[in-house]
């Protein structure tokens, strides 16, 4: 589940049993990517003179330049459990749905997948009355032994984003889940140890026999969450970038010594990278939008940043671009000394991503490349588009009308078993947690094989969103989709709304 099932499962439960059963037919799964824009940023720390760096990264024994894809999450809460339930990848459905996504990935030529381990600390993490980290949930390595299995079967390559900037820079509750809050984790020099000591060192310990797991992004755009380097008055909690060094500097000492993985950090812009020299990386990281093109465009060549070793672009546009089309973009990184190029992301949805549209141009790109990007035993890709493979449960063809003063919600959702299901729609207002109205999905009129929800909470000049859940006859969450529809009512019309990033990206609204 997401922060946008808010209500418990207890009460979503109990309002399922009884209901009506069905059987019909649908689509799949979409997930926002968010990120703000600023202006130029000040840096925090000079550039240091370096030797030019090599342009390739080493995994399996074989040096190549990183083709990835960023695999960001699945359900939110991939590793571990809590309030929300569990939905990680030792999940039967999530399990499911992730070993397709991976086969459909291997297919595409895809041999690095970055994939978010901790990312705001909303789950895996136990910590005591006091805050203090105190270990990893029972769920969170059958959750990781999982996502090794499943990257093995597919022969596809691991690195773990570690935390993402909302580890501190976010801080609030829904129901019983913390979104952020660890600001005082990072500063406070026996909880910052905690952490490392009781979850990180765990994590690493148990991974260090895989040969799955290449690297560890410690940190996924720190700089939004730094002082010096976001001066934007914004809803973020920042903190010094001493302080996020120290932390960085202290897991890679125990990435290097408890694994033979390479540790790096994401910066959030080209310029941003040369803040992390000096605390033992062993290759650097940035991601690069189309808000940076007028002030550090894509093609600006790797040996410009100065630094002491490779470069990647940790995410780029994955077809989503105003200016690079995904094959440029890879011949840009490749040609001007990168060592990698991760596109974001395998989901779409976000205006950012149109990854089932490009990847037949990614798969030639890399077949082209292939004695430079192949790793491990997997085959030159076929060309062409892949026949992609089902997920248990899937809905497409949603549309949203006005009914009167009502909004009526229509979809297919197919479950190829043919097993029953009792389907739900929820509306909330864009920000909130708490569902305004739960609706059980009924046969839609005039229109055979569809399903409807009609919502009759929503009322003009606010953003909302619907989600989607798929239950077992027995009231058993087996599906969350989350926000498959935003939408707003303005003049007695539907629109599209212009949604606050920040509200979503700091989970509880800003």
């Amino acid at each position: 589940m997401t922060p946008r099932l808010a209500a418990s499962l207890v009460a979503l439960t109990a309002a399922v049993v009884g209901s009506a059963v069905f059987v019909l037919c649908g689509g799949q799964l979409t997930l926002p990517r968010l990120a703000g824009a600023v202006p130029p940023m000040p840096s925090v720390i000079p550039q240091i003179a370096a030797p030019a760096p090599t342009n390739r990264l080493t995994a399996a024994g074989h040096s190549a330049f990183w083709a990835g894809l960023n695999y960001p999450w699945k359900t939110g809460q991939d590793f571990g459990t809590g309030g929300w339930g569990h939905s990680g990848v030792s999940d039967s459905t999530t399990y499911r749905e992730i070993d397709a996504d991976f086969a459909n990935m291997a297919a595409q030529g895809v041999r690095v997948v970055k994939w978010r381990v901790f990312s705001d600390g909303r789950y895996g993490l136990q910590l005591d009355s006091n805050g203090l980290v105190t270990g990893l949930d029972d769920m969170f390595f059958p959750d990781i032994d999982a996502a090794l299995e499943i990257a093995k079967r597919h022969d596809v390559y691991l690195v773990f984003t570690l935390f993402s900037s909302g580890f501190w820079t976010a801080d609030c509750q829904s129901g019983t889940v913390h979104l952020g809050g660890q600001a005082d984790t990072l500063i406070d020099p026996a909880r910052r140890h905690a952490l490392v000591d009781n979850a990180v060192v765990p994590l690493l310990d148990h991974l260090a026999a895989s040969d799955r797991v290449v690297a560890y992004e410690i940190i996924a755009e720190p700089e939004w969450g730094i002082t010096e380097l976001n001066q934007e008055q914004d809803a973020r909690i920042k903190l010094s970038a001493g302080i996020i060094r120290d932390f960085v500097g202290d897991v890679t000492q125990q990435i290097h010594q408890h694994t033979r993985a390479l540790a790096t950090v994401e910066s959030n812009r080209f310029s941003n990278m040369h803040t992390w020299q000096g605390v033992g990386l062993d290759y650097y990281s940035f991601s690069w939008y189309d808000w940076l093109e007028p002030y550090e465009p894509l093609a600006t060549p790797a040996s410009s940043a100065n630094l002491d070793r490779p470069i990647i672009i940790g995410e780029f546009p994955a077809g989503g671009s105003s200016f690079y089309e995904l094959p440029p973009a890879l011949d840009t990184a490749y040609s001007l000394g990168y060592a990698g190029a991760f596109g974001w992301s395998y989901w779409g949805g976000d205006g950012i991503s149109r990854w089932r549209e490009v990847a037949p141009s990614f798969s030639t790109w890399v077949a082209d490349h292939w004695s430079e990007v192949g790793l491990g035993r997997a085959a030159r890709p076929a060309l062409g588009r892949i026949p992609e493979q089902q997920y248990p449960y899937t809905y497409q063809d949603l549309t949203l009308q006005l009914d009167g003063t009502n909004v009526l919600a229509e979809m297919r959702i197919d479950v190829p078993s043919g097993e029953a299901y009792v389907p739900h729609a929820y509306l909330f207002q864009v920000g909130n947690t708490q569902p305004l109205e739960d609706m059980r999905l009924t046969a839609a009129p005039d229109h055979p094989g569809k399903l409807a929800a009609r919502v009759s909470q929503a009322v003009e000049g606010r953003a909302y969103s619907i989600s989607l859940a798929i239950f077992d006859p027995g009231g058993s969450l087996r599906k969350w989709f989350n926000n498959i529809s935003i939408f707003a009512i303005a003049g007695g019309a539907l629109t599209t709304p212009k949604v606050d990033t920040l509200t979503t990206e700091l989970g509880c609204g800003a």
